[in-house]
């Protein structure tokens, strides 16, 4: 009779058990279906939506039930650990209760170890057939004498398979809002992005419009020579705009982890004149030295790319410095690295604003008039660019004024076969 009343436990305790984790876990994708009925769809897109979150349903609940074999060792060895602190508490002389807590607490521990949700069901059982078989008596055997170990044991398996269960719920609501919380930020880092190009975008394309209106309104009375630099006008803003937006790429492709960079040997004299000829037009107030014009180190990097930081590093010592300054560019080989510094003889950083220089969309200096055009995206492009090779990027103080950026990049040894 008591075998008989022990297996009815067991079956009804399994039945609870199972009811209430499937319970558990279809109570959200219930409230996602009832918000998804009270849409106004059309009938095929409605039964076309049914279809594919069935099968989202489908695959979600194969890998919740698929067991690793990681997870199968990780609830072995805890199983292993809470029944070795069972015999312990046993030993001791402590009650069944206190053991009854180690499971419990075990359950909840393997599922927040593991990833798929069988466990839980699988320790629950476990669980009751250990307790069972090495602390009821008869000891270490699977009968019960006494009538009320089958009420103790349904009681077990539902308070460890529900422990477990809402273990697993509770991991999986710190994942979604992780995700969600990612999925904000890079939301938050587009709209930045977009906000603070949009002035930039906005200046070349006014200048294109309107030299294009000058064009064909005035074009057979305008002389040749005025026509030609309307067109290098036009076609100098459109290299702008192309600029920005392989800026604009480059870093909402570094921000994703997708960023490609193919390293190539390349002369340092030659990035930084190609570099200053895309600047040429905006530097002409400006008073731009160039001492790398003889310098013949090789480097082993992306030029597109590096020809963008100094771009935007030059760009930065025009746009924050008077007109009339000196911007001087050189080089310097420091054992197997570059140096490369942009120098100029503004007003400088103040201290206080030289940790934030390279922050994300910041700006060193609000004072500077909004009609100065930039490429927008700053000095922590520049700096991911620059890690991204090998290399350092920094910020010193000029002497008597201004700044010094500098970055460093990896040589490349070319030997000459004679």
């Amino acid at each position: 009779m008591g075998k008989i009343i022990l297996l009815l436990g067991v079956i009804y305790a399994f039945l609870v058990g199972l009811y209430v984790v499937f319970k558990m876990d279809g109570l959200f994708d219930d409230i996602m279906l009832e918000r998804t009925d009270n849409l106004s769809l059309d009938g095929t897109a409605r039964k076309q939506r049914e279809q594919d979150m069935r099968k989202e349903e489908r695959k979600k609940l194969y890998d919740q039930l698929k067991i690793s074999m990681k997870d199968i060792v990780i609830s072995a060895l805890i199983l292993g650990i809470e029944t070795a602190l069972g015999l312990l508490f046993w030993t001791l002389g402590f009650t069944e209760a206190n053991i009854i807590t180690v499971y419990i607490l075990g359950s909840m521990i393997i599922a927040i170890l593991t990833s798929s949700r069988s466990i839980s069901l699988i320790v629950s059982v476990l669980s009751v057939i250990l307790f069972n078989f090495l602390f009821t008596a008869p000891r270490f055997t699977l009968m019960a004498h006494e009538y009320g170990y089958p009420i103790t044991f349904a009681v077990m398996f539902v308070a460890t398979l529900i422990t477990g269960t809402l273990a697993h719920r509770v991991k999986d609501s710190a994942q979604q809002r992780e995700e969600a919380a990612l999925l904000a930020q890079k939301e938050q880092f587009r709209a930045n992005l977009l906000r603070s190009v949009s002035h930039d975008i906005r200046t070349p394309l006014t200048s294109i419009s309107g030299n294009a209106g000058v064009l064909i309104s005035n074009s057979r009375g305008m002389q040749e020579e005025k026509k030609e630099e309307i067109y290098q006008s036009i076609y100098d803003d459109s290299i702008w705009l192309i600029k920005l937006v392989e800026n604009m790429l480059s870093i909402t492709r570094m921000e994703d982890g997708k960023l490609n960079i193919k390293t190539n040997p390349e002369l340092v004299e030659e990035i930084v004149s190609e570099a200053l000829h895309q600047l040429n037009r905006y530097c002409e107030n400006h008073h731009v030295i160039n001492e790398v014009a003889d310098d013949m180190t090789m480097v082993k990097v992306d030029a597109r790319l590096i020809v963008q930081v100094l771009i935007n590093l030059i760009d930065n010592a025009v746009k924050y410095t008077p007109e009339g300054s000196t911007i001087m560019i050189r080089s310097q080989k420091i054992e197997h690295m570059v140096k490369i510094s942009v120098v100029d003889n503004g007003p400088g950083i103040r201290d206080e604003l030289k940790p934030h220089v390279f922050e994300m969309f910041n700006n060193i200096n609000n004072s500077i008039a909004d009609s100065k055009r930039s490429l927008g995206l700053g000095l922590a492009l520049c700096k991911s660019i620059v890690n991204a090779h090998g290399g350092e990027m920094e910020l010193e103080d000029n002497q008597p004024t201004g700044c010094i950026f500098s970055f460093t990049l990896p040589t490349e040894e070319v030997h000459l076969n004679e």
